[in-house]
């Protein structure tokens, strides 16, 4: 059964990236590398290497420098800051890369290892589990600073303290019948993205 669950995200999330690589304007960082966070945001990428392709266990990727397309693990990736080929912002940690999903008081993070992270043109991300892989939520208090566990505990005490507790659970989410499994779990992802994105508003 747990093969089997696995083959199915594989083919989900392999679907997903085929349909939205047609659909999603590419932004200009794309592919690009930053030697700080202040780089990316000034728009001051490192000449002479691009981001081509991240391996499926994200535990290398790819990269053209000078035209030669060479494999780099993980822990040899020079910059600590670059973009994928969606132009999500990716942070290399303690030598393990991770999605920024948000910037701000309390930054939030995806681990590469764990899921992919597809933007799409509405408000919403689609978050696509790896194989064999428990997804995880992550943080830091800045966007440099050392990257955490993001625990349900933290999440309630959050919603508490800004009065959000109550409206989080009456928003109920809506089951239809074309969703499947990974589909209504992106709904309950999405919903949690939603409102760490109106503590953040709170917290600032």
């Amino acid at each position: 059964m747990k093969k089997l669950l696995s083959i199915f995200l594989l083919l989900c999330s392999l679907t997903i990236s085929a349909q939205l690589g047609k659909t999603i304007k590419v932004p200009k960082t794309a592919g690009k590398f930053y030697k700080t966070f202040e780089d990316f945001e000034n728009n001051k990428p490192v000449e002479g290497i691009n981001f081509v392709n991240i391996t499926p266990r994200a535990l290398s990727i790819e990269v053209n420098k000078g035209g030669q397309v060479e494999k780099l693990k993980d822990s040899e990736i020079p910059y600590e800051w670059f973009c994928d080929y969606f132009g999500n912002l990716i942070r290399v940690y303690d030598k393990e890369m991770y999605y920024v999903i948000i910037d701000g008081p309390l930054c939030h993070f995806v681990r590469c290892a764990e899921a992919n992270v597809i933007p799409t043109q509405t408000e919403n991300l689609i978050f696509s589990p790896k194989p064999d892989e428990v997804f995880k939520e992550y943080y830091s208090e800045k966007i440099d600073g050392e990257i955490k566990k993001f625990k349900d505990s933290m999440f309630d005490e959050y919603l508490e303290k800004f009065a959000l507790k109550e409206q989080f659970k009456e928003e109920k989410l809506k089951r239809e019948a074309k969703d499947s499994v990974l589909d209504y779990k992106n709904k309950e992802w999405n919903k949690r993205y939603k409102y760490k994105l109106l503590i953040n508003e709170k917290l600032k």
